[in-house]
């Protein structure tokens, strides 16, 4: 890193966590802050909120489905086999879609706190 004031004398000021701190000159003005950027939109997270959207819609119908199916005739006609299964995966499927909100909330935890001093 390049510092235009002090780079004739070849050292540079570091804070007490060891980062460069930007010399200070009386000669030479201050550069103002930049304007904050608005943070752009994870589209990887999107898309993982949308995955977790569709496992517990999934899951939910497909309980429902299932216990509608073994309480008797239903609209769907759904196969004993059909029922089998969706009750047989139903359970991972929501465990599923659980744990991916878990995780993304606490991503959204660690980012939110990163912000925070």
């Amino acid at each position: 890193m390049k510092d235009h004031v002090h780079e004739r004398i070849g050292f540079r000021e570091i804070d007490e966590h060891g980062n460069t701190v930007p010399a200070v000159s009386p000669h030479v003005p201050e550069q103002p802050d930049a304007e904050r950027t608005r943070r752009s939109i994870n589209p990887f997270i999107i898309a993982l909120w949308v995955l977790d959207a569709a496992l517990m819609i999934f899951g939910f119908w497909a309980l429902s489905e299932a216990a509608a199916a073994m309480a008797g005739p239903t609209q769907f006609n759904t196969s004993a086999q059909l029922s089998f299964m969706l009750m047989s995966y139903t359970p991972y499927v929501l465990l599923g879609g659980l744990l991916l909100t878990a995780a993304l909330l606490f991503w959204h935890a660690v980012q939110w706190q990163k912000k925070r001093p």
